[in-house]
């Protein structure tokens, strides 16, 4: 008998990622197939709180996908996805990406929708499939979109994202600016973490021409408690680049209230991708006024400039 499937998102896994599985899964089980919520990762302290809120257990830990048959939600890398993928059979995708590199053998269901969030995507799929949402996982569904979106205010943004905010806010019976700025406290709440912890909380793997590229992103009420800590933290940064081997590293420290971002940055096409992202990188640092995305503003600038 063939197992069922884990519906999972990438790697350093955040509320979009974590919410997106378990409601999927759950719009798999309504339909009468069997499917298994998992993460690659634990839940950062915004995820934990939006769990604990919609009193949901959070998806198995899957460490090695070897063997196993994957639905991908929030992701279609490789170099962002759980162990073992490459040696798994990847049977649907579910994102709202850039298209990476997966590959199959046999066609399957891939749909990638120039939206901000998984979530407003997976909205969609239980409305096609005539599913009714469940208070919980409206609630989950809200968290992802409203996470993923900086509460609508992100570039990545769309109508279709505030229409489908304002439906789930209904349905979970919340008033989504209120419950969006408890997200945003959880958000921004650091703690005692480590220079490598920040920089690895929320992180993906891209793959630019020859360049191998990590870039992180901190998204804060108070910057100032990443930015306290630069020196510590670009050490940091040079030494996750030596270990894993990317030709370069970024952080982007992204004030949520003020709407821009600092860049911190070691490797080798420092001046490359400092002109790619318009800025003045000085000791390993640049500003980035106005930059919040990662997906939109920081990643497709880096494509055209290695291409």
């Amino acid at each position: 008998m063939t197992n069922p499937p884990y519906v999972i998102g990438h790697q350093q896994p955040d509320t979009d990622t974590i919410c997106s599985a378990v409601a999927y899964a759950r719009l798999k089980q309504a339909q009468g197939a069997d499917a298994i919520a998992a993460r690659a990762g634990d839940p950062n302290p915004e995820t934990q709180f939006v769990l604990d809120r919609w009193n949901v257990e959070p998806p198995v830990y899957l460490d090695d996908a070897s063997g196993e048959r994957l639905i991908l939600v929030d992701h279609n890398e490789h170099g962002q996805a759980v162990d073992g993928s490459r040696e798994a059979e990847v049977i649907e995708v579910i994102d709202h990406h850039r298209i990476g590199d997966i590959r199959t053998g046999e066609p399957i269901l891939f749909i990638n929708r120039p939206v901000g969030s998984t979530a407003t995507v997976i909205t969609d799929l239980y409305d096609d499939a005539d599913v009714e949402i469940p208070r919980d996982v409206a609630g989950l569904l809200l968290s992802g979109l409203l996470s993923d979106t900086l509460v609508l205010r992100s570039p990545t943004t769309t109508e279709t994202d505030r229409v489908v905010a304002e439906r789930l806010a209904e349905l979970a019976r919340v008033d989504y600016e209120e419950y969006g700025k408890a997200l945003l406290e959880r958000k921004g709440a650091l703690g005692e973490r480590e220079p490598s912890e920040i920089v690895l909380g929320d992180f993906k793997e891209f793959e630019f021409g020859s360049a191998h590229v990590g870039i992180g992103q901190v998204e804060t009420v108070t910057p100032e408690t990443v930015l306290d800590q630069q020196t510590e933290i670009i050490e940091a940064m040079e030494a996750i680049r030596t270990e894993r081997g990317y030709t370069d590293l970024l952080l982007l420290v992204t004030d949520i209230l003020e709407e821009g971002s600092t860049l911190l940055i070691r490797g080798e096409h420092s001046d490359s991708i400092a002109e790619a992202l318009s800025t003045r990188v000085t000791d390993h640092v640049g500003p980035l006024p106005g930059v919040v995305s990662r997906k939109k503003q920081v990643v497709p600038n880096l494509s055209s400039a290695f291409d």
